[in-house]
């Protein structure tokens, strides 16, 4: 499979050592202004522009997964082509309808790519972890809150017991009732949200097993984490990656649902029943 460099880039930054985050810095800073002409870019010049050892761009770009330099500068060109810096880029002024319409291509875009760079042994690791969990804790702050929410609620929905917790206070104390018999699941699109690096080493100390939903590798959460799914994130600004966790989440619960069929159906059934009375009826009358 193809890699696309700026990603990879992204996704392992927070690992780097200090010699790699110079010349990372320095491709993604530069990457919009890169196009067939960086093919001409020595190693050395970019050794001197980023103030590091030739051997250290090297074995940078092993680390990206190219075989070299070379390799490497073809693939900057290439997909600098490809990348836009902030949405409005790709909209017309005049045009709404065709913004919408490329809105809806860029979120298919966006989930063909995730699809395609999606590591699914993570996946069925956190199915198992699902399935044979006696509680299920799903965690999230901020704009993962909802998520968290999303996650805990499609769970419900097929008769698995899970709950949310989106307080920061909340998780703390959450954390301390973990125990082995518990699951935690954090979503942290950085991996880096101190309340929930916190609560899951906590909870991880207590024997709970713990997994989370990251954009990014070599996170502080993902150290106290025995499960980790890395995902996609668009790089385009003002595009946000929870199409991609509700998919992952839509993958992890359906897979789940059926590995216990017959009980899902039945819940599934059991709930509708249940929020059937919530409905208001029309009783109006057409004269």
């Amino acid at each position: 499979m193809e890699n696309d460099p700026y990603e990879v880039i992204r996704s392992n930054y927070p690992g780097y050592s200090r010699t790699f985050r110079r010349i990372a810095d320095y491709i993604l800073e530069n990457g919009d202004r890169f196009d067939d002409s960086i093919l001409k870019m020595t190693i050395r010049d970019l050794a001197a522009r980023t103030r590091v050892a030739e051997s250290s761009i090297i074995r940078f770009c092993r680390e990206c997964g190219f075989s070299g330099f070379s390799e490497f500068k073809i693939m900057l060109a290439k997909y600098s082509r490809r990348r836009s810096s902030i949405i409005f880029e790709s909209l017309a002024d005049d045009a709404e309808e065709k913004n919408y319409r490329d809105i809806f291509s860029l979120t298919v875009e966006t989930l063909q790519i995730a699809r395609d760079q999606m590591d699914y042994s993570t996946l069925e690791k956190l199915t198992d972890a699902i399935c044979s969990a006696g509680r299920i804790i799903c965690c999230g702050v901020g704009m993962s809150g909802s998520v968290a929410v999303s996650f805990a609620a499609h769970l419900q929905r097929v008769g698995i017991p899970a709950q949310a917790v989106t307080d920061g206070e909340l998780l703390q104390m959450a954390a301390r009732t973990a125990d082995p018999d518990a699951l935690f699941i954090g979503i942290s699109k950085s991996g880096r949200s101190a309340p929930i690096v916190y609560a899951f080493e906590t909870a991880h100390e207590r024997g709970a097993v713990t997994a989370c939903l990251s954009g990014y590798r070599n996170t502080p959460l993902g150290r106290h984490c025995d499960i980790q799914v890395i995902h996609y994130c668009p790089t385009t600004m003002l595009m946000n990656c929870r199409v991609v966790q509700n998919t992952i989440i839509d993958c992890v619960y359906l897979n789940a649902a059926r590995r216990r069929q017959q009980e899902a159906e039945q819940a599934y059934r059991e709930n509708r029943q249940a929020i059937s009375r919530l409905y208001v009826q029309d009783t109006s009358q057409k004269g």
